[in-house]
């Protein structure tokens, strides 16, 4: 259907895709590429592909959608810069780098856990002899604990007979001693119900006494918030006339300091027409002065042209 070219182009393709770890970055890869959609490109059965009139089976639909990646790929290499070509190509250079870095680790970390397993076998076989050897030494002792249980229970029931007798001699005594201390119980009970009734007794007179101190207490409580009532009413006036004489100092201070104002006032306005009148005084002083000198100078001016015009006349005679 395809052609032996573009047949034997697929499966080169696919050899060198299978063979090669990464296909970014990979020269062969890239070139086989190119050839492969040049040949779908001319190829006229590869064009009529896409109208056959057929169900597609699974492996034709796996062709189309790996071929449509490979047109997405060369559309992205096309339309891809040269800076961002060498920016991608570094960051897939790092990325193949620290695949590489972490498979040299996994490498190491395998030899690592490898010698580990041999320690850890090592160990284990030594912990095995050191169980048996203690498996041993555990059934040598209960074999002489067996022996020292029997002589233990022996030795035991002879000192529980020993204890027995003993025990019984102290019971007939503690006996002896509870009987007494009940008749001591019962005697400091009886003493205890007399004090208790004096006791009664003595609390019902301090209640009483406690009452009349209460009563009196209140009367003079009573008595002491009269007179408070009484001093907090006067309080109370003498506050009320306190701000009633305040109120009107407030208001002969302020009607003072009115009265100031104005004198002060009439006392600016005083001065001011006092002082124009020196300037103006002072004014006309200046100006009667300049006047006098200005007709002194004047009448000496006339005298002058009048001496210079009698001098020209006696010339002319």
């Amino acid at each position: 259907m395809l052609g032996e070219d573009l047949a034997n182009a697929l499966i080169k393709h696919r050899q060198l895709i299978q063979s090669s770890k990464s296909t970014l970055n990979n020269d062969q890869v890239q070139a086989s590429t190119l050839e492969l959609v040049r040949l779908l490109k001319k190829s006229p059965s590869a064009q009529r592909l896409q109208v056959l009139p057929y169900e597609r089976t699974y492996g034709i639909l796996q062709t189309l959608q790996y071929f449509e990646q490979l047109r997405q790929f060369a559309q992205k290499r096309l339309t891809t810069t040269v800076e961002e070509d060498s920016s991608n190509r570094e960051y897939f250079e790092e990325v193949r780098d620290r695949e590489e870095r972490a498979v040299a680790e996994q490498e190491q970390l395998k030899q690592k856990l490898k010698l580990q397993r041999v320690e850890l076998q090592k160990a284990a076989g030594t912990i095995q002899v050191s169980e048996d050897r203690a498996r041993g030494e555990v059934s040598e002792v209960q074999s002489s604990t067996q022996q020292s249980r029997a002589t233990i229970e022996g030795s035991a029931r002879a000192q529980s007979e020993a204890d027995k007798s003993s025990f019984q001699s102290d019971l007939d005594q503690v006996t002896k001693e509870l009987a007494a201390a009940r008749a001591e119980l019962t005697r400091l009970r009886q003493e205890h119900k007399d004090n208790e009734a004096l006791l009664r007794k003595a609390r019902k007179r301090a209640e009483q006494d406690v009452e009349v101190q209460i009563g009196e207490y209140d009367a003079d409580v009573g008595a002491k918030e009269e007179e408070l009532g009484k001093a907090r009413a006067e309080y109370e006036e003498v506050l009320r006339q306190l701000q009633e004489y305040n109120r009107g100092w407030s208001e002969m201070y302020q009607e003072r300091l009115e009265y100031e104002e104005r004198e002060r006032r009439l006392a600016d306005q005083r001065f001011q027409a006092a002082l124009l009148a020196i300037r103006q005084n002072h004014a006309a002083r200046v100006i009667q002065s300049y006047w006098r000198a200005f007709k002194k100078a004047r009448e000496a001016a006339k005298k002058k042209a009048k001496k210079l015009e009698k001098a020209k006349a006696a010339k002319k005679k």
